[in-house]
């Protein structure tokens, strides 16, 4: 989401949600604190004219744990997806199942968990209030979200293939609040073969509003908040001086591709070019952020062997029981800069399940896949064991996946920019596990190498702990990655 220079005015440059990496991200964000202001509200009006016999610190701790375990139950509800946001169906279908886990969960502290005298009250009057004040305040926020206010209004510079997947996406991802006015034609000799009035002419399904000698006269006329330039060349007539006027009214001023890279979460690999990675910011990462991802690291991989020791236990006995062969499954795969390691799962195939085709892809119906294997798949219990590769060095919790290298050898012949992703620790789950899933053919590869090169060049430790919350929501929901 963007802020138009309405809201803008009214902002302090720090709180501009318009300049977080992803255009999505503004409107999630800005939900769970409004989620949260309502929490606070309520257990505060709880406090002050409900009788508690909490104390005000006491009542204040109660509200901090309560507000993060809802905005967790909310995110696993899907009620920050840009979809639900923009949907009231949506949302009301997100914050009933919140509402159902809640109840859940009080029942079982209310009769399993002993808490101090005064929670459950406490809690009870707070969700009485809370509730309903969500649901209000979220239909207020759904109806301000149409609203010029939030909406950035976006022009594009250039009637090509980049513009047109531009003008596609936010056509298909309208609740984004990015309204695209139209395209300005960088072909000039156009005009003279064929002269159209205004907004006759079409590329596409969108309006070509002028040409790019135009821009100018455009801004001056309607409301611009976002000048994309999907220019192929830089010609004659490119308005470098007017785009530069604009930049300084507070017009924002970007490349086409850096654009659909944030719009859509991975790199343009169309006429990618290798000095666009060079020059273009990102990929380097300093001392800091490797100090917390071993961190984020260690910690996470000791704390979940630990709690996942008693399904591991069970899945163990049920492969056992269920098929010849040793319950860990050894295989070798590229870690980073090219060395091989043995990375360790639960075997969920048949023993001899490559003794006669040698290394292949797993098929979504695979016949190899034993019946407890395919349940350990589904729900990801396979994976556990790579913890152990974790705690050696050999992977982290978020990275590219860890590839065979008999394919890593193929995918790098067909993809020119494959080699990069090993520059990192492979990892258990990923960007492009978690917004892709699997696959299990060379062509169609691309995609996932698209959200890698992106992983590769924003990590960060937000964007770590996002992939990890969003792999929890995946497992939780039976989807595999």
């Amino acid at each position: 989401m963007g802020l138009t220079p309405r809201a803008r005015a009214v902002l302090p440059l720090r709180f501009r949600l318009y300049y977080l990496r992803s255009v999505y991200a503004a409107r999630s964000i800005a939900a769970a604190l409004l989620d949260a202001a309502c929490q606070v509200c309520a257990f505060t009006l709880t406090w002050l004219f409900v009788q508690s016999q909490l104390s005000g610190i006491h009542c204040a701790m109660l509200t901090l744990v309560s507000v993060g375990i809802s905005c967790a139950l909310l995110f696993f509800n899907g009620a920050y997806t840009p979809e639900t946001l923009g949907d009231g169906q949506r949302t009301t279908t997100s914050i009933l199942a919140t509402m159902g886990l809640g109840l859940a969960a009080a029942v079982i502290l209310y009769f399993v968990v002993p808490v101090p005298e005064g929670v459950n009250p406490t809690l009870a009057s707070a969700a009485g209030i809370f509730f309903p004040l969500m649901f209000v305040a979220r239909m207020v926020f759904r109806l301000l979200l149409g609203t010029a206010l939030l909406t950035t209004n976006v022009v594009v510079i250039g009637a090509t293939d980049l513009g047109l997947r531009i003008g596609q996406m936010l056509d298909e991802r309208r609740e984004a609040g990015i309204r695209l006015i139209g395209f300005l034609s960088d072909d000039l000799a156009s005009r003279e073969r064929s002269p159209c009035r205004p907004n006759e002419a079409r590329f596409g399904t969108f309006p070509v509003i002028g040409q790019v000698d135009e821009l100018e006269k455009i801004l001056a006329a309607r409301s611009v908040d976002y000048v994309v330039v999907a220019s192929k060349d830089r010609h004659e007539h490119f308005p470098e001086a007017t785009l530069m006027r604009a930049k300084m009214r507070g017009v924002r001023i970007e490349s086409g591709v850096s654009f659909l890279e944030r719009l859509s979460g991975r790199v343009y690999m169309r006429d990618l070019r290798l000095n666009y990675l060079i020059f273009g910011e990102g990929f380097s990462r300093g001392w800091v952020y490797k100090a917390i991802q071993r961190s984020l690291d260690l910690i996470g991989a000791s704390v979940l062997l630990a709690i996942s020791l008693p399904a591991l236990c069970i899945a163990a006995v049920a492969i056992k029981l269920e098929s010849p062969g040793p319950v860990l499954y050894r295989q070798r795969r590229l870690g980073k800069d090219d060395k091989t390691f043995m990375m360790y799962k639960l075997r969920s195939m048949r023993e001899d399940a490559e003794s006669a085709s040698g290394a292949v892809f797993t098929s979504e119906d695979d016949d190899r896949i034993t019946g407890t294997g395919y349940f350990i798949r589904r729900v990801r219990l396979d994976e556990l064991p790579q913890l152990w590769n974790v705690l050696r060095g050999e992977m982290s919790l978020v990275g590219p996946r860890a590839e065979r290298p008999e394919f890593a050898e193929m995918l790098s012949e067909h993809y020119r920019y494959y080699c990069y992703r090993t520059s990192v620790l492979p990892g258990i789950t990923g960007w492009a596990q978690t917004r892709y899933g699997y696959v299990n053919n060379v062509e169609a590869y691309e995609e996932k190498l698209a959200l890698d090169l992106y992983y590769l060049k924003y990590r960060n430790t937000f964007l770590d702990l996002t992939i990890l919350a969003q792999t929890i929501k995946t497992v939780l929901h039976f989807r595999g990655l």
